[in-house]
């Protein structure tokens, strides 16, 4: 499924593109992505997710259609892992302003709840990591929106970070 969402406005001009594993079941969690994607203009691809039982087989399945959309894609790829950098919100506000500068687009990608494959993690131009304590894969999703909203508060100017 692809959908492109037209909000208040891109990150100051910086092109985005989200892969995310799977659509959102939980009411809370729909809300959340909703309430920050009404605000940003951002490409967002979601991607089956597997219903394979096996843990493994399921994220290598996943693995391979979020592979098979990076190659269709142009732009920088950051993916969510836990053995990624911390970045702070000003770090990920001073990334993406580098990168608007640079007039450089980014692919974010978010796996499953099994995590990505090597293959996937090799693709990454830059792993970062949303926290270290272990989050569910929907609220992933609502945090990711929520600090690339807040980003472009920060880039901004606005009160909403302080």
């Amino acid at each position: 499924m692809e959908l492109t969402v037209e909000g208040w406005g891109s990150l100051v001009s910086v092109n985005i593109t989200l892969i995310a594993v799977g659509s959102l079941k939980t009411p809370w969690a729909k809300a959340g992505c909703q309430q920050y994607l009404d605000r940003l203009s951002i490409n967002l691809i979601e991607v089956p997710a597997s219903k394979q039982k096996d843990p493994a087989k399921q994220a290598a399945e996943e693995c391979e259609s979020i592979l098979k959309r990076l190659e269709k894609l142009e732009g920088k790829v950051w993916v969510l892992d836990e053995r990624g950098e911390a970045l702070s919100s000003n770090g990920l506000s001073q990334a993406l302003e580098q990168m608007r500068d640079r007039g450089e687009s980014i692919i974010l990608v978010l796996g499953g709840a099994y995590g990505l494959s090597d293959p996937v993690r090799k693709k990454a131009d830059r792993m970062i990591r949303l926290s270290d304590m272990v989050l569910p894969h929907e609220l992933c999703r609502v945090v990711l929106l929520e600090q690339i909203y807040r980003s472009e508060q920060i880039i901004k100017g606005t009160g909403y970070h302080h």
